[in-house]
């Protein structure tokens, strides 16, 4: 299921420096998207937005959801 790639893209974009690098080098979303399913992250921008919901309804912390809503935000700089 490609919500679970999103899942694991947020999760590891955090400590995966090499990836963030890659990621941001992208110059739009179609490169971003298509960069991701390459190193086996195959997901849509609407099953990327329903792994964030995912994430937000099960946080703890107001941490741990404002992580999720950085990265949902760097995601949207992308066009």
């Amino acid at each position: 299921m490609a919500i679970s790639h999103a899942l694991e893209f947020i999760r590891n974009f955090e400590t995966d420096a090499q990836l963030r690098q890659l990621c941001n080098s992208s110059k739009s979303k179609e490169e971003l998207l298509e960069l991701l399913s390459d190193k086996g992250f195959p997901f849509t921008v609407f099953e990327f937005e329903d792994a964030v919901n995912v994430l937000l309804t099960s946080c703890q912390t107001y941490e741990q959801a404002g992580y999720v809503k950085n990265i949902k935000d760097w995601f949207s700089l992308f066009r």
